[in-house]
């Protein structure tokens, strides 16, 4: 029997919780169980990206032979947007993945960082840095204002290490409504309804 796999590539243990929470928050509104297999894989930045993703494809792929797999790239667009020369070919990326045997590639592309999405919920975040309700956004796009939050509360954010009890404290469901046009090829491929964990009429 063949079975269907997705696998979620993120950029680091923040963002491999936040996709489980998005996962895991998506089943509960639909209640339903999903009937494919789910990995995630912590690719610790976007450095020797093409060559880290065939690498970890291949394991998954050892280990769980005659499957189909689904991949998502999770990563942000801002080191694309604002360098004259990006970190990676989007395309050959993806082209790569697919000789290798994936049945489809598809990139999840937070506009600005993953971080703008978590400034979706600010009282979440500001819950977390235990902040008054009244804090303002700071001034500055996605990863630097969160940054900003962090000192104000005297603690450190540094991309792509893990944040313990930070996505927890997160309302999820609002953040996968404000980010749904990004997150809908993932609710798809999961057999999920937009609509329906959205909240769209």
């Amino acid at each position: 029997m063949v079975d269907r796999v997705v696998v979620i590539f993120a950029e680091g243990p923040t963002e491999i919780e936040f996709y489980k929470a998005v996962v895991i928050k998506a089943r509960e509104i639909m209640k339903v169980n999903y009937t494919c297999q789910i990995e995630y894989i912590d690719m610790k930045g976007i450095g020797n990206y093409k060559k880290d993703a065939l690498r970890k494809f291949n394991n998954i792929k050892k280990k769980k032979p005659n499957n189909n797999f689904s991949l998502f790239l999770c990563i942000d667009n801002d080191v694309f947007e604002y360098s004259k020369k990006p970190p990676i070919d989007k395309e050959d990326v993806k082209q790569s993945l697919l000789n290798a045997g994936a049945k489809d590639v598809t990139y999840i592309m937070a506009k600005q960082s993953i971080e703008e999405w978590f400034l979706y919920d600010l009282d979440g975040v500001l819950n977390y840095l235990r902040l008054s309700k009244d804090t303002k956004k700071r001034s500055g796009k996605g990863q630097e204002a969160l940054k900003k939050l962090f000192l104000r509360a005297n603690k450190v954010y540094v991309k792509g290490s893990k944040v313990d009890g930070f996505i927890e404290k997160l309302d999820i469901q609002k953040i996968i409504k404000s980010c749904c046009d990004s997150l809908k090829p993932l609710c798809s491929s999961l057999g999920l309804d937009c609509k329906i964990v959205c909240g769209k009429k």
